[in-house]
């Protein structure tokens, strides 16, 4: 929570906006974006929107709000000293970790949640095509091979999401919806109304052998990273398959690759990866039974950035009161 022992940042805040050249438009934050957002909140005593390749730096060292999409974590922690309140565009900030950087009295605030529209619909999807094995269908189509294999209804199948917060959560309502049923994995192990059964990390070994399709929507963290490997792909029923919307250091590509080329796993959909684009040469364009999709799982266009602003006109609202933040990312637990 931010220090709001002088609150003039909050109703006249010094605002500084940092776009990326060359980004796609539908993700830059305007100074029209900024007032239309804001103007029922605060009045910016200054507002100054730049591309990262043509800063300000005078107007970035008196800011009190940095909103920004990429963080250039060592000009912030040397010139970028008067910010009380980070607005990061994006939902992964782990590539900022260790956040010894960010100086005890600012506030990083992440876009979780904004996504989780565009995320449900895509979870439901994905998850229908690996109930499906559209991810094999589409193998045997490159190689003119027809073979019919009939499937049941995706009622009853049995679902288990790692990582249950707004994306996961977001997913879980679509497929209950639809009937899967569903186990959560998720720290606290804290119920959720549409997940049947809810339980914690140092449970997810046992989980494996009861699951037809895994999804994976955590954070990356150093108890996530390398979270699926050879032991996990073996502990799923022979015929599951795999959806990963979380990041690809939680899986070694290696091992499950070996898991869909012996025919263990009947397929799976990686959207995340660990270098993106996916190099040209990667041996995972190659291995059968698995869908290949660059990134686009979250990403919704349409209305994203005032969906991000309106985290941060949320937020003034709750310094003014004293209150929590929304979003706040914990310097811990790296989320």
């Amino acid at each position: 929570m931010v220090d709001t022992v002088s609150d003039n940042w909050i109703f006249a805040p010094r605002i500084y906006v940092e776009n990326v050249r060359g980004h796609d438009p539908a993700y830059e934050v305007t100074t029209e974006a900024i007032l239309r957002n804001l103007l029922s909140v605060c009045r910016p005593a200054e507002l100054t929107c730049r591309y990262s390749d043509e800063r300000d730096m005078e107007a970035l060292q008196r800011a009190d709000i940095l909103v920004a999409g990429r963080l250039d974590t060592a000009l912030i922690a040397s010139k970028a000293k008067s910010l009380k309140l980070i607005q990061c565009t994006s939902a992964g900030v782990e590539k900022y970790a260790p956040f010894d950087w960010l100086r005890a009295s600012t506030a990083l605030t992440n876009a979780s949640g904004v996504h989780a529209d565009k995320v449900g619909e895509f979870g439901l999807m994905a998850t229908l095509m690996l109930h499906e094995r559209v991810p094999a269908i589409a193998t045997k189509q490159r190689h003119h091979t027809w073979t019919r294999q009939l499937r049941g209804l995706a009622a009853g199948r049995r679902v288990l999401i790692y990582g249950v917060g707004a994306l996961g959560g977001a997913v879980a309502e679509r497929l209950h919806a639809t009937g899967f049923r569903i186990t959560g994995i998720r720290r606290s192990g804290g119920s959720v109304a549409v997940v049947e059964r809810m339980t914690t990390p140092d449970h997810f070994h046992e989980e494996l052998s009861k699951t037809d399709i895994l999804i994976l929507a955590c954070p990356l963290t150093p108890e996530t990273r390398g979270l699926m490997g050879n032991r996990e792909f073996a502990a799923l029923p022979p015929g599951a398959g795999v959806l990963n919307i979380a990041r690809g250091g939680v899986i070694d590509h290696a091992a499950l690759a070996s898991s869909l080329e012996s025919g263990h796993l009947s397929g799976a959909i990686l959207d995340v990866f660990e270098k993106e684009p996916l190099p040209t040469d990667s041996r995972l364009w190659d291995v059968p039974n698995l869908m290949v999709f660059p990134h686009v799982s979250a990403d919704a266009p349409d209305g994203y950035v005032d969906r991000c602003l309106a985290i941060l006109a949320d937020n003034l609202e709750r310094a003014k009161a004293g209150q929590p933040l929304r979003n706040e990312v914990d310097r811990q637990l790296g989320y």
